[in-house]
């Protein structure tokens, strides 16, 4: 036991120079510590020295041991993305420690297995895990003020959080991160304070709250330069430099990119340099630098082949397209435009190929998941059917009388924990603001009318609305009042669609309507007349009016891949918006025709005929 805690503060040549002479107990903690140290780097070396550490802990009969080990095997499978093995590895390590006693580890188990399910999506199960591992670690520090359990209650803050953002209920999300950071500060874990402010202004920036994404975004900064951590600094400068660019201060902009690409550069850290570089190249566009743009846009295609990373090349083709259209290079804009659309309709395709395995994972995940629970429920019964032998028949009545209590108590908590994730589903599933269907909940509610629509032939229609300048409304009249108008809007984009129609909060200011069993003209129509009931009627915050216009985008869907269909209507919304806002745009993909009669005229061959 002792060794092991002395196991834990060494670096991998002290391990490494104990193992040559260690034998028994303490070298099965030191091969437990070493393969928590290379596992990370090297998943088939922590594999190898783990499954050492489990055949050793076995001959010797050490359960602590062959707990750890568990845990590191579970490490490896986790590292390797065989995330069955690992819940299993998982759990086996959870049984042992909870026979032992050890709260610090059965907590760290069930984080573990709350990281499986996060990596496959299984967003409610991951927030079941954590939530146990939470309880366990708020105990323990109750009990004992453990300092490992408080910070471990700040992680645990941290990764709930983050189930929280990908449920999409941001603002649930932001009370987490705070937490996270209020106990970081008071227990003086400053190594984890940049990320969880990183985080944290994230979300400020994908709401649009730019004041408040600058403010966390500069402690972030602060602190990761004081703290030394290079990575996060590179990573706020970046970001830092997002926000500014969409305030339209391009100066200021340009120097955070710059900074944050020299610190990459300095770390041979690729990814970071290809990311400022793909910024340089929409803040040059914006700057009217345009032969600065496409200069960059040139470095970062390079590094981009390098890299193998063909989302940022089409990033990049989709800015050379504008910087063309800029210089009035129509013909370079239009062969650009065709090479973007072939490689974003591939990205779309394997997009496609991985979520189909995404779920193939989550459905083996929540399998093992039963099996697990199940192997459990058995071992508790054996367990204490053995007691009931050894005590004899002198107790048989008292045990009956035990066990009925224990089945009632087991009856309720199990209908009490059925009722708490029924309520955490209905949330995972809700805008915690508009109380609209959120994004999450869209997509799978997407995936079903495509299923549907494909089985009876009939389109639906999909819009895509925005708020007008709701920056504007934000910054004059306070982000309360932005609010209030928020859920307003929600309310009233509700009245003006049936029953069977599904409104949902996208993001920010940004709504999706879907409309099942609806043509694309039809669309346009339930458009144009929502459009006009935002603009006729003010909207009142604080005793003040307020007008307010939406542009509204609008596709069909059914025939084509649902996320082409989403794109469409996107792509319509931002036309819209650049052609003057508070208007009604559609996007069909038989649009595309018109393309091809461009290619003709300026003498492009077709893809199909080469």
């Amino acid at each position: 036991m002792k060794t092991a805690r002395k196991a834990e503060s060494m670096s991998l040549p002290e391990v490494e120079n104990l193992l040559e002479k260690a034998g028994g107990k303490p070298r099965a903690d030191l091969l437990n510590k070493l393969a928590a140290l290379v596992v990370k780097n090297d998943k088939d070396r922590g594999r190898e020295i783990s499954s050492e550490a489990l055949e050793l802990s076995e001959s010797l009969g050490y359960r602590r041991g062959k707990a750890a080990a568990l845990f590191g095997l579970g490490d490896a499978a986790r590292t390797g993305g065989e995330y069955r093995a690992a819940l299993g590895y998982y759990a086996s390590s959870l049984d042992i420690f909870e026979l032992l006693g050890d709260p610090i580890q059965q907590g760290r188990c069930l984080r573990r297995l709350g990281d499986v399910q996060f990596y496959v999506n299984n967003l409610n199960l991951s927030l079941k895990h954590y939530l146990n591992s939470l309880m366990i670690f708020e105990k323990t520090a109750e009990k004992n003020g453990s300092p490992e359990a408080k910070i471990n209650c700040g992680h645990l803050m941290a990764t709930i959080g983050n189930v929280l953002r990908d449920s999409g209920d941001l603002e649930t999300s932001l009370d987490y991160y705070r937490r996270c950071h209020s106990i970081y500060i008071r227990e003086g874990f400053t190594a984890g304070i940049p990320g969880v402010l990183y985080n944290t202004g994230n979300i400020f920036h994908s709401q649009g709250r730019h004041e408040e994404a600058l403010d966390v975004y500069r402690q972030a900064l602060e602190e990761a330069e004081e703290s030394g951590d290079a990575y996060l600094v590179s990573l706020a400068l970046n970001s830092l430099g997002s926000v500014y660019m969409a305030r339209d201060e391009l100066d200021t902009a340009e120097d955070h990119f710059n900074r944050s690409m020299n610190i990459a550069e300095k770390q041979d850290r690729k990814r970071g340099i290809l990311s400022s570089r793909v910024k340089l190249v929409e803040l040059g566009r914006l700057q009217g630098n345009l032969d600065e743009a496409l200069d960059q846009s040139e470095r970062a295609e390079q590094l981009a082949g390098q890299l193998e990373d063909r989302r940022s090349y089409a990033s990049i083709l989709k800015e050379r397209v504008l910087i063309y259209r800029s210089r009035a290079e129509y013909k370079k804009a239009l062969e650009t435009n065709l090479v973007f659309q072939k490689l974003n309709e591939e990205l779309l395709s394997e997009k496609r190929v991985r979520e189909i395995d995404i779920l193939r994972v989550s459905y083996e995940t929540e399998a093992k998941e039963r099996e697990i629970e199940l192997l459990r429920r058995e071992r508790i019964i054996q367990r204490r059917m053995m007691i009931g032998a050894v005590l004899g028949l002198a107790l048989t009545g008292i045990s009956l009388a035990l066990v009925y209590r224990n089945v009632r108590f087991r009856i309720r908590v199990n209908r009490e924990l059925a009722d708490a994730y029924s309520r955490v589903e209905k949330l995972s599933q809700a805008d915690s603001l508009t109380e609209l269907a959120n994004r999450r909940a869209m997509i799978k509610s997407l995936a079903a009318e495509q299923t549907r629509s494909s089985r009876t032939g009939r389109s639906f229609g999909l819009i895509m609305t925005d708020i007008d300048d709701f920056k504007q409304v934000n910054d004059r009249y306070g982000h309360s009042c932005g609010d209030e108008i928020l859920v307003e809007v929600s309310k009233r984009l509700v009245q003006a669609l049936r029953n069977q129609d599904i409104t949902s909060r996208w993001g920010g200011e940004e709504f999706l309507l879907l409309l099942p069993e609806t043509s694309l003209q039809s669309a346009v129509k339930v458009a144009k007349k929502t459009r006009a009931l935002i603009e006729d009627t003010p909207f009142i915050c604080n005793n003040v009016s307020i007008n307010l216009t939406m542009t509204f985008g609008v596709s069909e869907g059914g025939m084509i891949p649902v996320e082409e269909a989403v794109q469409l209507a996107d792509t319509a919304l931002y036309r819209g918006k650049r052609t003057g806002k508070n208007c009604v745009k559609f996007q069909s993909r038989y649009s595309k025709i018109v393309f091809h009669k461009l290619r003709s005229a300026l003498g492009i061959p077709d893809p199909a005929t080469e």
